[in-house]
């Protein structure tokens, strides 16, 4: 019976010793259990993110438990958040930094559904310690990330808000924290967007290409990689961006996979690009089209897509917005060579007079003659006297009018003449 006594009282003094070892090598000090529940002059402070960014990276944030008390405190850290109903498994992130190595370590979440809202638990944080009259700052990450990397949108809805709760309990189950330590905070979700701005009306087919801006926009503190900025425009098109040195780069056209699509995607950054957090990206992008195409190809739109598989583009979380038309019109036909003259020569032109250059500056409206008196435009003139031609030579149209009307009088002023002599002659007969 002594025997017995003796190996109880040796076994109550080992399980101390090694409940000390086990909280040594989990990675912080332990303090024994207070021997009966009293009340915990804890607070809490919380710095959450002013937002997060949708299918961006995690955002870090600080939160302080202060033990302005005699007693030293061991407690834990639980966290919950609140979305709209329809978010996956993976859509929500909480990363808590290792104080022993300065690593971020992934906190378990686990996701229960509640009527028109989704839930994400926190398991509870590892022990920490809060001297008395001193405080600890506890450094988490908080996150949307939408999916596992290369997985495309595989979390469902975002936002537009996520309702953060944290909850300071006791570590020993019989101290609970009295009374309750706790904070709720609303997280914005803000989303990664792009447009084009300053895209032209109009632009021709074959002709030079036109510029505008692409416009790539971060407002989020998340920074973004697996990022695909990309503009869609007429599988055609001759898209160009401008690089950091003045040059241009063409961007190879990737096909939609809809068969029947008369569009293409043209990355703007190349794949897996990237965006920083509260970043504002503008490229100089100009575009061009071949002859033939027709006027209703000049749409342009942009769409930028998260967390892409790396063999299907186009797919992901998405963003896309308006887009802009630019009017697509054909190059002005070439003028013709003017008729050549009568008998296949070209004679030299005469040097008009400085009336006649003045006169031919001024537009002059052109009234149209009876086709009986009008000559047709095609018809060779009739012949005339070297001062005639001269005269249609410096006055152009009008002269021809000119010519035509100083004709007729001479004609009718000939006629007049021989009229007269007829009847000057009779009256020296009759007098005679």
């Amino acid at each position: 019976m002594l025997q017995t006594n003796r190996a109880l009282r040796r076994a109550r003094r080992v399980v101390p010793a090694a409940v000390l070892a086990a909280g040594l090598l989990a990675g912080g000090a332990v303090t024994a259990a207070p021997a009966f529940a009293g009340t915990a002059p804890l607070t809490l402070t919380v710095q959450p993110p002013s937002s997060i960014g949708a299918a961006g990276g995690p955002v870090e944030f600080t939160e302080t438990i202060a033990n302005p008390g005699g007693t030293g405190w061991a407690v834990v850290l639980q966290l919950t958040a609140e979305t709209a109903a329809g978010a996956g498994p993976d859509f929500l992130g909480i990363e808590a930094r290792n104080e022993l190595n300065g690593q971020w370590d992934t906190v378990p979440v686990t996701l229960h559904h509640e009527q028109d809202k989704d839930v994400f638990t926190a398991q509870v944080i590892g022990k920490i310690m809060v001297p008395a009259g001193e405080k600890t700052d506890v450094h988490l990450r908080l996150g949307a990330p939408m999916g596992k990397p290369h997985a495309g949108a595989s979390n469902g809805g975002v936002g537009p808000a996520v309702t953060l709760r944290s909850e300071v309990k006791g570590w020993w189950q019989d101290t609970p924290v009295e009374p309750a330590v706790q904070d709720t905070r609303t997280v914005k979700v803000d989303a990664i967007s792009n447009e084009v701005a300053h895209v032209p009306a109009k632009a021709v087919a074959g002709g030079a290409p036109v510029e505008f801006d692409a416009v790539l926009r971060n407002p989020s503190p998340s920074a973004y990689t697996n990022l695909g900025n990309v503009l869609f425009a007429d599988r055609h098109a001759k898209v160009e961006v401008r690089r950091a040195d003045g040059s241009w780069a063409a961007l190879p056209a990737v096909a939609v996979p809809d068969e029947e699509s008369a569009q293409a995607g043209f990355y703007l950054d190349g794949r897996d690009s990237s965006a920083a957090p509260a970043s504002t990206k503008t490229e100089r992008v100009r575009i061009s089209y071949p002859a033939g195409t027709p006027g209703t190809a000049g749409e342009v739109r942009s769409c930028v897509f998260v967390n892409e598989p790396q063999d299907k583009p186009f797919q992901g979380t998405t963003f896309c917005t308006k887009g802009a038309t630019i009017a697509i019109t054909e190059a002005a036909a070439t003028p013709k060579p003017s008729t050549p003259a009568p008998g296949g020569t070209s004679a030299a032109p005469a040097q008009p007079s400085t009336a006649a250059t003045s006169a031919a500056a001024v537009p002059v409206a052109v009234t149209t003659a009876s086709p009986s008196t009008s000559p047709s435009p095609s018809a060779p003139a009739p012949a005339a006297t070297s001062a005639a031609a001269d005269q249609l030579a410096t006055t152009g149209a009008d002269g021809s009018s000119t010519g035509l009307l100083a004709g007729i009088a001479a004609l009718l002023i000939g006629v007049g003449t021989a009229a007269f002599a007829v009847v000057r002659r009779r009256r020296a007969d009759g007098a005679a």
